[in-house]
């Protein structure tokens, strides 16, 4: 049987599974292709087949396999290169709902490590599949966080792995949880869509952490009520769209007051407002996601909208969350070591000054991170991949509340533009 040509378009921890579970006697991988051009760079410099998106035009192939939860918008990119759609396969969708019968679905099937049938053994089929996946994961996982645990890291860029974040927090909060002294193994997060990627998963089923998880979307906390696993956790769910007024009503209904370990944000708007908001529980190790485009000099953040939606508030999607420096603000004034951001960018982490050494904090933790990854969209919901000044401008007729001031001021008039 001749193989099939395929390119891998997305290389993080999607891309990890399917080579868990492709069949190299029926694919041949002919390239890698990504939207990360320096990620790309290395594997080309490394000896590795890789192609920048709009080059996969140029190859002979049978199929885009697309590793990536953004298949949507990597799809509609794919389009505009020239891939035909039905060329274009989806494994995300396929590893996540376990019952897609859609024509790309039943095709990707056929390429994969087991001759899957069409009837309810399917389902099972593939729950095998993902499971031999998570625990590779976890054992690499494992004997990496033997390595660090107990290691003094001169950044926490250091510490990153991922098996369910987005990025690499799965191993910051490893290094952050053995080197920080804490009583009760809890914690809070909220703003976890269907909890696939976040950041206190792997600390959930790694360390047998008990939580709290929370999402606006009726819809993912209904998906995330259907895992298989919930019932091997001390995880509470619960949906709801979080204010200023309800977060602390929320979180103690759930059963959470006063010390816990952890507490997560990723609200992508409100998410300085609900921090200084939330006064029933005092976490030991605090994240909070930071709106990178916004500086690290600057301390604003979007004003308060008890209704605020990130894709509602600008088009370009960019228009969101604090600054890097109003938390840091909020840390110190609150009694908290700043530590230092991921690698990519988008989150902060802080430690109360009662549970760590002052000579642990790593010395580079002050060195600002700049996100790179292209998120903005135009006014017809495309992306436009705007970088570095770019996004400031397209959101410049835009306020923010300087946290110094207490004033609401334009980006043009804040950043100079």
């Amino acid at each position: 049987m001749d193989r099939k040509k395929v390119v891998v378009f997305g290389l993080g921890k999607i891309y990890k599974m399917f080579l868990e579970v492709y069949d190299d006697s029926k694919i041949e991988i002919i390239a890698l292709s990504d939207n990360n051009s320096s990620l790309l760079q290395t594997l080309k410099e490394s000896g590795r087949a890789a192609v920048n998106p709009a080059g996969i035009c140029d190859l002979q192939f049978d199929y885009v396999i697309v590793t990536s939860s953004y298949f949507e918008e990597i799809k509609e990119q794919l389009k505009e290169y020239g891939v035909l759609e039905e060329c274009i396969l989806n494994f995300y969708e396929l590893s996540k709902k376990m019952d897609n019968t859609s024509e790309g679905g039943i095709a990707l099937r056929k390429l994969l490590l087991f001759p899957f049938s069409f009837n309810c053994s399917y389902k099972q089929e593939l729950e095998q599949i993902r499971t031999i996946g998570e625990r590779n994961l976890f054992l690499n996982a494992r004997n990496f966080i033997n390595y660090i645990k107990n290691r003094k890291l001169d950044s926490l860029e250091e510490a990153e792995f991922q098996v369910f974040s987005q990025f690499g927090e799965d191993g910051i909060i490893q290094w952050l949880i053995h080197n920080v002294v804490i009583q009760n193994k809890t914690f809070v997060e909220f703003g976890v869509e269907d909890y696939t990627e976040a950041n206190t998963r792997f600390l959930l089923m790694n360390n047998n952490w008990s939580g709290l998880v929370m999402d606006g979307s009726e819809e993912n906390i209904n998906q995330l009520a259907k895992w298989n696993c919930l019932w091997k956790y001390d995880l509470s769910i619960k949906a709801a769209f979080i204010t200023k007024d309800n977060i602390n009503k929320l979180i103690t209904d759930a059963g959470f007051k006063g010390d816990i370990g952890i507490l997560s944000i990723d609200l992508d708007g409100n998410d300085y407002w609900i921090l200084n908001a939330i006064d029933c529980v005092s976490p030991r190790i605090l994240i909070c996601e930071y709106n990178s485009i916004y500086g690290n000099e600057q301390k604003v953040c979007v004003p308060y909208d008890k209704e605020f939606v990130r894709s509602r508030a600008h088009y370009s999607n960019l228009y969101w969350g604090a600054s890097i420096a109003a938390f840091c603000e909020w840390a110190e004034n609150n009694n908290y070591y700043y530590m230092g951001s991921n690698s990519a960018g988008n989150n902060a982490f802080f430690v109360r000054k009662d549970c760590i050494s002052a000579e642990k904090v790593p010395p580079c933790a002050n060195i600002y991170v700049e996100s790179k990854y292209r998120e903005s969209r135009g006014r017809d919901g495309e992306l436009t991949y705007k970088r570095g000044q770019e996004r400031l401008e397209c959101i410049k007729d835009m306020q923010l509340f300087h946290i110094s001031t207490g004033c609401l001021e334009t980006i043009a008039h804040i950043y100079k533009i």
